[in-house]
């Protein structure tokens, strides 16, 4: 070893690779990035990664040895979501004219040697510039699907990282990483929250957690699926998996994809990674993965927290404005995790009611296949409970036969208990309905109460001349519904106001509106109300 290899450090190498001088290929431009563990250069149309020398207890680059053995399981693993992009381990060497890349000194460190991808290839990018198409978001799926069906691992391995004890204390470790948040009253407070949200939903979905490990959902997986981690580049190409601690990659899907979907939720996305996982759902038949996606989603905004803390924790206190702005980012993956705890706390009785053809079944069936819950339309429900009935042809008059006050009490009543068979198993629920009358809502509103769900109504509202439009063309459908243009008058005038709903339960919506609009507007201001119905709860 060259004696005065003793000067090397961590500090002169970063300073070293800044310059182009120290690349064989001279290129135009370094841009130099960093973690709390590893330092990445941007080198022209190459990467070069090289590992921290830190040991945190969760990982350890402590040694030569040790960053040697983790930067070939980088390039090992990461090869499994790309093609060409991760191209070696470099010798990182030092001789009397200071660092260079395998040359004939002494080794002193190693790097990842990658290809460069342009930042614009980013899924992340893409989602900012309105870029993402349906075709990307189905190969990504597919690409995902096909990639934890070879990784699902062993027996053994999948009860041991899998199970309901396991999952309980990667919990309970991470809360124990994060910072105390003394200074902040509101923050202490939503940390209590996330953590009781967190034990209970553990203490009522043991069994879910059992059938996830024997439906083999526990994999292999990627560990760090963030949005600007996968690339639209000659394919789909997904970087920097996770490869110094195997236990944050042995986990289950679920984990896995809630970190891109809290990712994506992050950047303001969240109508699309809503859609990423009803995709995924439907093309696996992973009925389960919605049941667990809030709760797996609230961890991982968790270890977000416990990252920037670390980062801060290790900042130079001189730094102060980049500190601020790390604390700004640690607050808002906080709030993120306190949003999925007010939904996994308690189960949701979605209520969409409102005028005949306002659109109530379209924004249900749509919230439906966005949340894999329940949907409990009043109108199917009538359909099979009468259905010996000979007016069925939609020519009934107004509160005649199975629209009779009595027979549509049987029908809520019906609807009431379905709901409540789900509520008590966990699962939130949705209801369609007029819901016309006060009583109707008041006996809603109770099941809520019983069943401790929180509840929201949202009230579809729409103009009466797009309504009758609506009504006018269905006279020549077969639908589900039996209100017709001739109805109209009549429910009209009979429809109680819904002035009676506080402002916590009620969220009116137009909807003369696109679809997507309607549901970004619900999917926006759900969490005022769940925040203000769990806080009612837990005071």
């Amino acid at each position: 070893m060259h004696k005065d290899l003793k000067k090397y450090d961590h500090g002169t190498l970063v300073a070293a690779m800044t310059s182009a001088d120290f690349y064989p290929h001279k290129p135009a431009e370094i841009i130099h990035k960093q973690t709390h563990i590893s330092d990445v250069f941007l080198a022209g149309d190459r990467v070069y990664k090289v590992k921290k020398p830190v040991n945190l207890g969760f990982l350890d680059f402590s040694t030569l040895e040790k960053r040697y053995r983790f930067c070939c399981e980088e390039v090992r693993l990461n090869q499994r979501l790309t093609s060409d992009i991760y191209l070696g381990v470099e010798k990182i060497t030092w001789d009397r004219n200071g660092y260079g890349l395998n040359t004939t000194g002494e080794t002193v460190d190693y790097a990842v040697k990658m290809r460069r991808l342009p930042d614009e290839h980013t899924l992340e990018y893409l989602l900012v510039s309105n870029r993402v198409t349906e075709s990307f978001i189905n190969r990504l799926i597919h690409t995902l699907a096909d990639f934890y069906n070879a990784s699902a691992l062993k027996k053994k391995e999948r009860d041991q990282f899998g199970s309901f004890d396991a999952i309980g204390q990667k919990c309970r470790d991470n809360f124990n990483r994060l910072p105390d948040f003394s200074d902040t009253g509101t923050n202490k407070k939503k940390i209590e929250l996330i953590k009781t949200a967190t034990r209970m939903f553990l203490d009522r979905h043991k069994e879910l957690f059992n059938r996830r490990i024997e439906n083999n959902h526990i994999c292999d997986t990627h560990g760090d699926l963030k949005t600007e981690h996968i690339y639209n580049d000659q394919g789909v190409q997904i970087l920097d998996c996770i490869e110094f601690n195997h236990t944050f990659r042995y986990q289950d899907t679920a984990s896995d994809l809630a970190f891109l979907s809290m990712d994506m939720d992050f950047l303001g996305y969240r109508p699309a990674a809503l859609f990423l996982l009803s995709r995924y759902v439907k093309i696996t038949s992973d009925a389960d993965l919605m049941q667990v996606i809030d709760f797996y989603k609230c961890f991982r905004a968790m270890v977000q927290v416990k990252v920037y803390h670390l980062q801060i924790e290790a900042m130079p206190s001189h730094d102060d404005a980049k500190k601020a702005e790390h604390v700004h980012e640690m607050e808002q993956y906080l709030d993120l995790a306190y949003q999925y705890a007010l939904k996994m706390a308690f189960p949701v009785i979605w209520v969409t009611c409102g005028m005949i053809a306002a659109g109530k079944s379209t924004v249900a069936e749509k919230l439906a296949a966005l949340f894999s819950i329940p949907w409990i339309r009043s109108d199917e429900l009538r359909k099979t409970l009468f259905e010996e009935l000979p007016d069925k042809s939609g020519k009934t008059g107004f509160e005649k036969g199975m629209y009779s006050p009595e027979a549509t009490s049987l029908v809520y009543g019906k609807m009431l208990v379905t709901a409540q068979a789900a509520l008590e198993k966990g699962s939130s629920v949705i209801l369609d309905a007029t819901c016309s009358k006060q009583k109707e809502r008041q006996d809603i509103l109770q099941l809520a109460r019983d069943t401790s769900a929180n509840i929201i109504f949202v009230e579809c509202r729409c103009p009466d001349r797009e309504i009758k439009s609506r009504l006018k063309n269905r006279e020549h459908q077969s639908t589900v519904s039996d209100a017709r243009l001739e109805h109209f008058a009549a429910i009209r005038k009979s429809m109680d106001p819904f002035d009676h709903l506080s402002a916590d339960v009620h969220m009116p919506v137009r909807t003369d509106q696109p679809l997507d609009s309607i549901i970004e507007t619900i999917l926006t201001g759900e969490h005022e109300l769940l925040a203000r119905q769990t806080a009612q709860k837990s005071g």
